[in-house]
């Protein structure tokens, strides 16, 4: 891209939101024609340009969700997520569920940048606000995996986790109780194909799936944030479909799940995400989306699906 090129879209931008009412259109194919890389030079030129920060005229000119997930595309990522982190541990009470979203699914190099951007931006370290915020098996499990510890072996050694698989048998299904420090253990640390690994001895040797005896020997947060380690880490694609799945489905639609998967996985595994939400659940995901949401949100949700 030109530097002519990238004046010309800035002034596009400026031009969609001056004077009365907003061209969300043209902000919308702006957006979904470029990727985070250019957005991010889109949105430092601006301010070049205009004197004006972009993200507080979205604010002044956007609203909802799609102002939501404007903001979040023209974020970098690790500084997205940091955010995300501290809005669900800021206030009264504290949201499980994006931390297990975020920490639950991301690699270790990608924690540590995300650690980074925490303290650089609320002056604080992230392990810390979450012993604050959150107890138990859980707290552990989180803190655990922000130590970035996890193996990056590629080659797993099918003996060393069919051991594994049993040492999980006997702090967990043959016992009453559960060994909960045992399953932080590997959970935390092992490479994606040794936890698929893992799983697949799991079964070999005592005839059941390991997400099923999760099921059985946890619940909450913790059961499902053990679940979602294993899940994101062996199938990433075929996960974050099922998240999609989770937002658009029952009563209502859960749009900052949608935001979150659109933000994350938009320049990663976006087609094969799509791919396995016709073959999990035989729907097409972008009429899902089409179907429970609305007006310029759901436009710019489709348009970037599918760019």
């Amino acid at each position: 891209m030109t530097d002519t090129e990238l004046e010309a879209y800035v002034v596009q931008l400026r031009n969609s939101m001056k004077g009365v009412g907003t061209d969300e259109d043209i902000l919308i194919k702006l957006t979904s024609e470029h990727k985070l890389k250019t957005r991010l030079k889109m949105k430092s030129q601006y301010k070049s340009t205009y004197g004006r920060d972009l993200l507080d005229d979205f604010k002044s000119e956007l609203s909802g969700y799609f102002l939501e997930l404007m903001l979040g595309l023209y974020t970098d990522i690790y500084e997205y997520d940091a955010e995300e982190c501290h809005k669900a541990l800021e206030g009264l009470g504290t949201n499980e569920e994006t931390l297990i979203d975020i920490i639950g699914t991301r690699p270790g190099w990608m924690l540590k940048k995300i650690k980074e951007e925490y303290k650089e931006k609320y002056k604080a370290e992230l392990e810390e606000d979450i012993k604050k915020e959150t107890t138990g098996d859980f707290q552990k499990l989180l803190i655990s995996l922000l130590a970035c510890s996890r193996s990056d072996n590629k080659n797993p050694d099918k003996e060393k986790c069919s051991q594994i698989a049993k040492e999980l048998y006997n702090a967990g299904e043959k016992k009453l109780g559960t060994e909960e420090e045992i399953f932080n253990k590997y959970i935390g640390t092992c490479s994606p194909p040794e936890l698929m690994a893992i799983a697949r001895e799991y079964h070999k040797e005592y005839g059941k799936s390991l997400m099923v005896a999760i099921d059985k020997e946890f619940s909450g947060d913790i059961c499902q944030l053990i679940k979602t380690i294993f899940y994101a880490n062996i199938s990433p694609s075929e996960y974050f479909a099922t998240r999609i799945k989770d937002a658009v489905s029952g009563a209502g639609t859960k749009e900052k799940i949608l935001n979150r998967v659109i933000v994350a996985r938009n320049e990663i595994d976006m087609a094969l995400i799509k791919q396995y939400y016709k073959l999990l659940y035989q729907k097409d995901l972008v009429e899902d989306i089409k179907g429970d949401t609305s007006g310029s949100y759901k436009n710019l949700l489709v348009e970037m699906i599918n760019k």
